[in-house]
């Protein structure tokens, strides 16, 4: 059995319109549910997501060389995207 479930680490490369959803895999409809409420445990952070999508336009195609592109190519606005930069610095620090 295959499902969805909501996940903010989820960035697929080729495929933005999916990014936020995980596919995922069980044997039976219990063991879907169960690994659906695994996931509904873990937090949506919206600035989790807002990085991958971030890291996708800077490690494919052409160099970002401006905010203002770099909002085009991620769907993003200039505020976002900075919440996104500190969310992803923060976790660096505290991450190690």
């Amino acid at each position: 059995m295959c499902g969805h479930v909501a996940d903010s680490s989820a960035v697929y490369p080729d495929d933005p319109l999916h990014d936020g959803l995980r596919r995922v895999t069980a044997c039976c409809e219990a063991h879907l549910e169960l690994i659906r409420a695994g996931y509904r445990q873990r937090p949506f952070v919206q600035e989790e997501l807002w990085a991958g999508k971030i890291g996708r336009v800077l490690t494919s195609g052409r160099p970002v060389l401006t905010m203002t592109e770099l909002a085009c190519r991620t769907g993003l606005d200039e505020p976002d995207i900075r919440r996104a930069i500190a969310w992803h610095n923060e976790r660096r620090r505290t991450d190690g």
